[in-house]
């Protein structure tokens, strides 16, 4: 029993040490704002393998089309070539097994391209603010209308009707079917059915 309650205090012990490195390893994507990615560029021997990491943002591109991709993917390698060779790198082909630099640099925000690719909306469109007076069409035909169809050598016609509902009486049967009156005062009072 007493070993069994040294277990559990060791295990209740553990768990912020092992919340606290989670959230350490989690850091670098913590600080990523959702229009970033990292790249990472790695480059010497294993042991001694010194690295850089540049963010590219891509707040400016709308990655649902083929030419927001395709600039995602050069700014990407850009930096990858940036940061190889910052970190001394010369000569980029590398093998299969071992990648150069800047093509583990590239790999290393596939994953991060393909999320932003697969979470990508399309741009809003700006919209005007509404003005201080509502727009009214003209009523009359103005200098810089369309020209008449005559002017082309057709003749043609137009007419303008405007259909409107007229008045609906006040009885007890429309106001039923489409409600009474909504001023204070017209509720009060009975229908006339006019």
């Amino acid at each position: 029993m007493l070993s069994t309650s040294l277990s559990h205090l060791r295990r209740r012990r553990a768990l912020p040490l092992v919340a606290g490195l989670v959230i350490a390893a989690a850091a670098p994507a913590l600080a990523q704002t959702a229009q970033e990615l990292t790249v990472i560029g790695r480059y010497g021997p294993d042991a001694d393998a010194r690295s850089l990491s540049a963010v590219v943002s891509y707040a400016d591109l709308d990655l649902t089309t083929d030419a927001g991709r395709a600039a995602l993917r050069d700014r990407v390698r850009l930096s990858a070539q940036d940061l190889c060779r910052r970190l001394g790198e010369t000569d980029t082909t590398g093998s299969p097994l071992v990648p150069s630099c800047q093509q583990g640099a590239i790999d290393s925000a596939r994953e991060q391209e393909r999320i932003a690719f697969a979470a990508a909306t399309p741009r809003a469109y700006a919209v005007a603010p509404p003005a201080a007076e509502p727009y009214v069409a003209p009523m009359e035909p103005s200098a810089s209308a369309a020209p008449a169809a005559e002017s082309y050598g057709q003749a043609a016609s137009v007419t303008v009707s405007t259909v409107t509902n007229g008045p609906v009486p006040d009885t007890v049967e429309n106001r039923q079917r489409y409600g009474g009156p909504m001023s204070n005062g017209g509720r009060r009072t009975q229908p006339a059915g006019n």
